[in-house]
């Protein structure tokens, strides 16, 4: 049985298929919706793929950009096959149209949204990914000046790490515990939360997602101040 460790990882964006085989290594192709998508809010790759790196010594990673394009994401599913990836993990563009890309025998773990025919699924208690205008750090800084009431936090890092360590438990052969069936799909479900002015600190802060310092800097200091954030 191999251990764990990532041994390199590859952008792929909207362009050309690769040619041959990415190596001997147990490969995680990781498939993302990028874009606007707001399925992009369930994945961060960085810790997914240190995720990998934690658990697999032998492992190569492949990222996949679709770029927002369904047409894209789906040439990358079957490059992904044709290149010799062991698994697939995919934040999808359109899940539907995903269905039948992929063979039987390779194993496909859906992130975000379900990809009907998926082997297993990381997602959100809630069903969809709710969309959101930028980032989490600028969603909140807009909360805590007022522009908008709350925000929704969706738990990206704990999900792509979930998804992580399913898809290196489908190279090492061993179960993942704890998942419950969604739909007779083996999942594993995660809450996202309502973040008001009064949470941000107890929810974005506490668990690293912004930093006290980039989330009252510049034209939110002084209302930092005003709150007795700082």
């Amino acid at each position: 049985m191999f251990r764990t460790r990532l041994v390199s990882t590859v952008l792929v964006a909207v362009a050309p298929l690769l040619s041959g085989c990415v190596g001997d290594e147990p490969t995680v192709a990781l498939l993302v919706a990028g874009g606007t998508d707001p399925g992009s809010r369930a994945v961060d790759v960085e810790h997914f793929t240190d995720r990998v790196e934690a658990t697999c010594d032998e492992c190569t990673v492949t990222v996949y950009d679709a770029e927002g394009d369904a047409a894209a994401q789906k040439s990358q599913a079957r490059q992904a096959e044709a290149s010799s990836a062991d698994v697939i993990v995919v934040v999808p563009v359109d899940p539907d149209d995903l269905e039948t890309v992929t063979s039987r025998e390779l194993p496909v773990v859906s992130l975000g949204e379900l990809v009907p025919g998926s082997d297993r699924f990381v997602g959100l208690e809630g069903g969809d990914v709710p969309d959101q205008a930028g980032s989490d750090l600028e969603a909140a800084r807009d909360v805590l000046l007022g522009e908008e009431e709350s925000m929704t936090y969706v738990p990206s890092r704990a999900m792509s790490e979930q998804a992580a360590d399913v898809a290196v438990a489908f190279l090492a052969g061993n179960p993942v515990p704890d998942g419950e069936e969604l739909d007779g799909v083996e999942s594993w479900l995660y809450e996202e939360q309502d973040v008001t002015v009064d949470t941000l600190t107890s929810v974005l802060v506490a668990q690293d997602v912004v930093t006290l310092d980039a989330l009252c800097s510049g034209a939110t200091e002084k209302r930092c101040t005003r709150l007795g954030l700082r």
